[in-house]
């Protein structure tokens, strides 16, 4: 399918709300409304806490009505990011230094970017919202990156995200990935079919191919002359890929804390002091890591044959 241009923000917000005019002059009904009430620091907190509940996937609310709707796994313990412990002794962190000690573990809250991209998918694939509130909410979870610059999303029409179904049995006859790297899927058979859990199929990229990538530096960040300045940058970055029956989406996050070097507890907060404590929490990987003060957020959502803003390589 030819992908539509990408349109200005403005132009979309008009957009949104010329379409949201004419269906009212036209007396259509509105499908139920999903009222949404967060804002960019306070709502994603509440975000956390209401999803905290539910870990498990197994919330039976209709919270998650996009991805059920195109069959994309719902949050859960699958998803949650993942931290390397650190052990604390007199108010000093150190690295285990033995299997006893060492443990990679879940760290609580929807604060990763497996969480930021569903959350963003949610909204987007939701098709019991009205329009005006779906355009809202859909707005509302994309947001800058970190030079403050916005990615917006495709003009397609509200019908065709709406169609749109999670088909992990595409990571079988696509070819390879070439935006992100170090996903080892062995879900597919020989048949090409996906025999392993739909969970399985949601992929996060743990590194990026060197030489391709054109990630925004933060403001105020400041890399030596002999630094590649994308070895920096792509650290803050996550990028979650996600089989559609179009091809494989990517969803790319900003986690600003993933550049300091940031300790967590195991709810994900982050740690001033080490004084009180005996165990805290790093990230575990070279991409994206959120913490409750500073979740990952969505910037950008490429569907299937769209090049990420950030990739330049072949």
């Amino acid at each position: 399918m030819r992908r539509p241009a990408l349109w200005p923000r403005p132009v979309r917000v008009l957009c949104v709300l010329f379409a949201v005019l004419a269906v009212c002059a036209l007396g259509s009904l509105a499908l139920g409304r999903h009222v949404s009430d967060t804002d960019q620091a306070g709502g994603r907190e509440d975000t956390v806490q209401k999803t905290d509940a539910g870990q498990d996937g197994s919330d039976a609310s209709d919270e998650w009505n996009g991805l059920k709707a195109a069959g994309v796994p719902v949050p859960g313990d699958w998803s949650r990011q993942t931290a390397y412990r650190l052990v604390v002794e007199d108010g000093q962190a150190r690295y285990p230094v033995d299997d006893s000690e060492s443990s990679v573990d879940p760290i609580d809250g929807m604060v990763g970017p497996v969480d930021a991209a569903l959350a963003t998918l949610n909204a987007l694939l939701d098709p019991d919202t009205d329009d005006e509130t779906w355009a809202a909410r859909t707005l509302e979870l994309i947001e800058p990156d970190a030079a403050g610059s916005e990615h917006p999303l495709s003009d397609a029409p509200r019908w065709w995200w709406a169609e749109r179904r999670f088909t992990p049995a595409t990571l079988c006859s696509a070819p390879a990935d070439p935006y992100v790297q170090g996903q080892y899927r062995g879900g597919c058979t020989s048949s090409g079919t996906w025999d392993a859990a739909d969970q399985e199929a949601v992929g996060t990229a743990s590194m990026y191919a060197s030489g391709s990538t054109d990630f925004p530096l933060p403001d105020g960040i400041q890399v030596d002359s002999l630094t590649n300045p994308q070895d920096v940058a792509s650290r803050a970055y996550g990028v979650v890929s996600i089989p559609m029956d179009d091809g494989i989406w990517h969803i790319t996050t900003y986690c600003p804390a993933s550049l300091d070097g940031v300790a967590v507890d195991s709810q994900g907060n982050e740690l001033t002091d080490l004084d009180d404590v005996d165990e805290a929490w790093t990230t575990a990987g070279l991409t994206g890591f959120g913490t409750r003060q500073r979740p990952c957020v969505t910037v950008e959502v490429a569907v299937g044959g769209q090049k990420p803003f950030w990739w330049f390589g072949e």
